[in-house]
């Protein structure tokens, strides 16, 4: 059975609201820092497109039609290298040692669980055409994911839409990895905090959220369903 739960950010708030994640340390992402490079990203990064959108639509369309075409783990990791470059080329920043190999990785989950909702070939990441099968029939996971109403659409629009989210949320989480980069802080939280910055903004589903009352030291956790409309995110049955 395949969950987005597994590729889920841990998003914990305490009462003054600060957010965390939980990834795990290591991913099996080899050579990453060879095919990424150590690109340079700009201070205000936010400023080239607003809303943490550094690719303009046209770029974003470019990206993820690409994205379409991937079919196994070299040509992803080729895509996500082709994106991180492209964004370093927006913005100029360099990630600290080994801040590219975990986001990379991080990326490269998130992308095999928005890949089979993104076109039928890729079903190959589950295994021949039975994993094809299982890949159209995860399109709903999308919007669950990434906050999207894709009911009328055709399945190429789902999965344009879908991979065009993908891009989006991978190249803010570039760039906010590249301005962490010049603090202190480990590549493990450098990519913890880019990815739930992130998510926040483009794929509120990846985030789990544990609300403490004041006083209490036991979380409530909520679970629901909400959908994207614009700009605005709605809670459904709220």
């Amino acid at each position: 059975m395949h969950d987005i739960d597994e590729t889920k950010l841990e998003l914990e708030e305490e009462p003054e609201f600060e957010e965390e994640s939980e990834f795990e340390d290591e991913f099996e992402f080899e050579d990453v820092e060879d095919t990424f490079g150590e690109f340079e990203l700009e201070d205000e990064y936010e400023s080239t497109m607003g809303q943490g959108r550094i690719f303009s639509d046209a770029e974003e369309l470019e990206m993820a039609s690409d994205l379409l075409s991937v079919s196994d783990d070299a040509e992803l990791d080729q895509f996500l290298g082709k994106l991180f470059r492209k964004a370093g080329r927006k913005v100029r920043r360099f990630f600290k040692k080994g801040v590219g190999r975990r986001l990379g990785g991080v990326l490269k989950k998130v992308a095999k669980k928005a890949l089979p909702w993104a076109g039928r070939a890729v079903g190959g990441f589950f295994g021949g055409p039975a994993g094809a099968m299982v890949g159209g029939r995860l399109a709903p996971m999308a919007g669950r994911m990434f906050g999207l109403e894709l009911e009328g659409l055709s399945p190429e629009d789902q999965e344009l839409e879908a991979a065009k989210r993908v891009v989006r949320l991978a190249a803010d989480a570039a760039a906010n990895a590249a301005v962490a980069s010049r603090t202190a802080a480990s590549p493990a939280k450098i990519v913890r905090k880019a990815m739930v910055k992130a998510a926040r903004r483009h794929a509120p589903g990846l985030l789990r959220r544990r609300i403490a009352a004041f006083g209490r030291g036991s979380g409530i956790r909520r679970v629901g369903r909400w959908i994207r409309r614009g700009n605005r995110i709605v809670l459904m049955g709220v």
